[in-house]
């Protein structure tokens, strides 16, 4: 069961986003406020100072006439005293003559007296314009502003100072400042709701969006988001509706797409059914087929049918068309050719009756070119027919060349009403040791490479001329390894089925099991010893070369199966095993790099002595071998004469003597449905008991 997660916590982004504006808001109102609250500080000192400047102008200028006379503090003293009841904030109004002397000072007692200014006054810089002989000097206490009183010719008769106590401009400067507060906190709170109040209703639709996104989550693929909204919130809702739409539309495509591909996957398991598998061996001929469909299944079709008398049936068929379609019309062949295979014997007969048949199903149009023959194996003679097929082409193992066999007939249900029954007959070919066949459809010769030439049937006439000499499965192999490397990269644009048909005089009539030293292993326990192997032993999978082989010896020792032998012993059993796979690599594939064979050791498992044979009924376990290649007669080697001078001087050929002297039983099943299956059987004591080719 699948644990319920805690669900985890998550923060609204209308609340995120409304609660940043307003944390934006006010970071920008105080940074403004800051700057123009400097800014102000700025402007009222500098007013301030200009204002001071101005007012001990004025008081010099009004000095200027009565600082000449008699009694100049009977006139400045008054001056002084009255300007500073005017103006509480002036600390200081004093006027000066040319001797620094006090003229006029609301302290009458100061008058005449010399003057003494405030401690610690500096000049202060200032952005107020100064004449000349004016400053502006202060402390802590004061701002002290001189002004020069002068003539009418300009020359200096003294001074006037003006003082204002820094206590009045850090009131003005604080009362100016709690406004400007009070109004940009209003304006500040007003910002900070509007804000937020905004940013909440612009991302107002993102909670309908969320919930219509969680519900799509949910599989509810058909309840749209309703958002009437002219923002890109609108057309994002819009897009999360349509986007739902196309994913309800994909899951229904999905669905139909898995149907579609069940469908399929039967009308392959249908295709594979109705094919043949593996090689068919009757008498001395080899059948070796195969199939590659352009699409998923194909229309293209062969059999091989064993017949009651002895003889086989070969048969070829491409439908006009590839697909689903042409696969059910191989059906239809492969079932109707096998419901009246026993009633006509003739082959034309049999396509006439087929086009009869398929007649009555294909629509207009469609068609089927078919090869049809029967096979004697015992005397190679083919009776065959062509209903509008490709010609055959023979391979003759005596002079080496080819020949082609081409008919007239024409393709089944391509003209209705019998007429094919005119075109029809039977045709014979005799296949001699040696010879070979080739059937084919379309889809090989017409292969086309990049630019567009096709495969042609000189080339596969060249192929199969050097193919030739390796049999059934050498031909089958070559051919379609060239039309492959002729097409390249491109894709197959038909079906492609070759069927070829060897005759080997070294081939065995059936499967069955050949053993030299009368060791009996019936097909069934050799096929389930194949089977126990696969699924407990081990294996090496070895390329048909002969330089592949060299790792047999190096699998003896990681599988175990030499383990308890001695040097000498594992090199025997290591040269046993590489004499076995050799004959394979040499005689079955012709040393054709592209195929494979396997060796399988199974431990504990071992024949059923036969006459003559040095094995028990358990020993340490047996080799089995399984290839595809040509089958040979290992039975009907000569017994080697080591007596003879000539045999001794050529050094080699001696591989089943050696297999056979130092197995305990060899057993060779020919053309099973899963191959070629050789089982050997060893015994430790007289492995290593042999010492390989006798000397002289």
């Amino acid at each position: 069961m699948t644990p319920i997660l805690p669900r985890r916590t998550v923060w609204s982004i209308r609340w995120i986003v409304a609660c940043a504006a307003v944390v934006l808001t006010t970071l920008i109102v105080l940074g403004v406020t800051s700057f123009m609250e400097k800014r102000t500080r700025n402007v009222l000192a500098r007013e301030i100072e200009s204002r001071l400047m101005l007012q001990a102008r004025n008081l010099a200028l009004t000095s200027s006439g009565a600082i000449v006379t008699d009694y100049p503090e009977l006139t400045l003293a008054p001056l002084a005293r009255e300007m500073q009841a005017r103006q509480p904030e002036l600390a200081l109004v004093v006027v000066l003559d040319r001797h620094g002397n006090i003229q006029g000072h609301p302290d009458v007692r100061l008058l005449s007296g010399p003057y003494t200014p405030p401690p610690g006054l500096v000049p202060v810089p200032t952005t107020a314009p100064l004449g000349p002989h004016e400053s502006i000097t202060g402390n802590r206490q004061m701002l002290v502003a001189s002004a020069p009183i002068l003539n009418s010719r300009g020359e200096i008769l003294g001074s006037a100072l003006v003082g204002l106590n820094r206590a009045y401009v850090e009131q003005a400067m604080g009362q100016i400042r709690r406004q400007q507060f009070l109004i940009l906190g209003a304006f500040l709170l007003a910002g900070a709701a509007l804000s937020f109040g905004l940013m909440s209703l612009l991302l107002r639709p993102i909670g309908a969006l969320r919930t219509g996104i969680e519900r799509i989550g949910r599989g509810d693929l058909s309840t749209p988001i309703r958002l009437a909204n002219r923002t890109e919130f609108g057309l994002l809702a819009e897009e999360v509706n349509s986007m739902a739409s196309a994913l309800m539309k994909a899951q229904t495509e999905m669905v139909e797409r898995e149907r579609l591909a069940r469908e399929m996957e039967l009308a392959q398991q249908i295709q594979r059914s109705i094919l043949p598998s593996g090689q068919t061996v009757a008498g001395e001929f080899v059948v070796h087929g195969g199939h590659w469909a352009a699409a998923e299944v194909g229309g293209d079709y062969y059999d091989v049918i064993p017949l009651p008398d002895g003889k086989i049936a070969l048969a070829v068929a491409d439908v006009s068309g590839k697909g689903l379609a042409g696969c059910l019309i191989t059906a239809m062949i492969f079932s109707l050719l096998r419901a009246l295979r026993s009633i006509h014997h003739s082959p034309a007969e049999l396509l006439a009756v087929l086009d009869e048949r398929l007649g009555e199903t294909l629509q207009r149009g469609s068609f089927v070119t078919m090869f049809y023959g029967e096979l004697d194996s015992k005397t190679g003679r083919l009776v065959y027919s062509s209903a509008g097929h490709n010609p055959i082409l023979v391979y003759r193992g005596q002079t080496r060349r080819t020949e082609w066999h081409r008919s007239k007939g024409i393709p089944l249900g391509a003209i209705r009403g019998g007429a094919i029954r005119r075109t029809l007959e039977d045709q014979v070919i005799d296949l001699a040791p040696g010879d070979s066949l080739v059937q084919f459809t379309d889809g090989i010769n017409e292969t086309s490479d990049p630019l567009g030439q096709e495969f042609g049937f000189d080339r596969m006439e060249t192929i199969v001329s050097v193919a030739g000499p390796s049999g059934a499965r050498g031909i089958l192999d070559q051919l379609h390894h060239a039309v492959e490397k002729w097409r390249g990269d491109g894709l197959p644009m038909d079906d492609e089925t070759v069927l070829v048909v060897s005759r080997d005089a070294g081939a065995r009539p059936g499967p069955g099991a050949f053993s030299v030293d009368g060791s009996t292993l019936a097909l069934p326990e050799a096929l389930e010893r194949f089977e126990a192997a696969r699924k407990r032993g081990t294996s090496i999978q070895l390329p048909a070369t002969l330089d592949s082989l060299v790792g047999i010896r190096e699998w003896l020792d990681r599988s175990g199966a030499a383990r308890g032998l001695s040097s000498g012993g594992a090199d025997m059993l290591d040269l046993v095993l590489y004499e076995v796979c050799a004959n394979v690599v040499e005689h079955g594939y012709g040393k054709d790099p592209a195929r494979t064979l396997e060796l399988w050791w199974l431990p504990g498992a071992g024949l059923a002595a036969g006459p003559g044979s040095a094995a028990g009924p358990a020993t340490r376990g047996c080799f089995v071998l399984r290839d595809e290649g040509r089958p040979f007669r290992p039975d009907r080697a000569k017994k080697t004469d080591y007596e003879d001078p000539a045999v001794r001087k050529r050094g080699r050929g001696f591989g089943l003597d050696i297999i056979y002297r130092t197995m305990s039983a060899v057993v060779y099943h020919p053309g099973t449905n899963v191959g070629n299956i050789t089982v050997l059987e060893w015994d430790p004591l007289k492995l290593e008991q042999q010492d390989g080719v006798p000397n002289a």
